[in-house]
């Protein structure tokens, strides 16, 4: 690798960041797999404590410049197995949504500028799509920063810029849907029964490449792994899978 030159005429204009005026293209409910570098700074899964991948559920939401620059931000809710997403992803349930996680910040810096909070809806797109406001940084504490809307904001459905209809999720890639089957299956030959978070560090375990090990990961929140499941008898109870 060649020596990074140092020299002002020589650097480059950085990559684009998500600050200015921005409309939300995109939004959906679903599980986030923290990524940190190794030693040779490649992308790896953060670990917490006990070894195990990082994880959180999230608000995942798309912002688009006028440009058509898009920018995925990921606004942090909590552990996973205190929630269920509805199938399209829009639709969060398990119980009051905390103070302490960035969506809840997300949300009131949106009331904050003016979004009524008897307008906001359970459903994920139908709150957020169509909204445009200027984004920028907020400092939530020491050196993190969250992008939230600062001013101008415009409701979804003003000036034509209604929520679109949530796209349909991509199809599971069979093999993982069948490597995550086989899975569950032995997690509850056993132990009797095996949780979501239980799959998902058992899929993180696999000795896959980084895009399979991706997919495979996607596949614990994906409706297929549970028709799939159902189709040899075991049920999903909440965050249980059970025979």
């Amino acid at each position: 690798m060649a020596p990074m030159s140092l020299r002002p005429s020589e650097a480059s204009e950085g990559g684009a960041f998500p600050r200015g005026y921005l409309t939300v293209t995109a939004a959906k409910f679903g599980e986030h797999h923290y990524m940190t570098k190794d030693g040779n700074g490649n992308p790896t899964p953060s670990l917490n404590d006990q070894g195990k991948p990082t994880i959180t559920m999230a608000a995942i939401i798309t912002l688009e410049n006028e440009t058509g620059d898009q920018f995925e931000q990921v606004y942090s809710i909590g552990r996973p197995d205190r929630y269920t997403v509805s199938a399209d992803g829009q639709v969060l349930e398990g119980g009051l949504l905390s103070k302490a996680c960035n969506f809840y910040k997300l949300v009131v810096e949106c009331v904050n500028q003016g979004y009524p909070e008897g307008s906001i809806k359970d459903n994920l797109s139908e709150t957020f799509v169509g909204m445009s406001a200027y984004w920028d940084e907020m400092n939530v504490g020491g050196t993190r920063t969250l992008i939230v809307p600062q001013g101008q904001l415009t409701l979804p459905g003003a000036n034509g810029t209604g929520p679109a209809a949530p796209a349909a999720p991509a199809a599971a890639p069979a093999d993982m849907v069948a490597k995550a089957v086989e899975l569950v299956q032995a997690g509850i030959a056993a132990n009797g029964s095996m949780t979501r978070q239980q799959l998902g560090g058992e899929a993180f375990n696999q000795n896959l490449d980084t895009a399979n090990q991706q997919a495979l990961m996607n596949v614990i929140f994906d409706q297929s792994l549970v028709d799939a499941l159902a189709a040899v008898g075991i049920t999903l109870d909440k965050e249980t899978f059970s025979a």
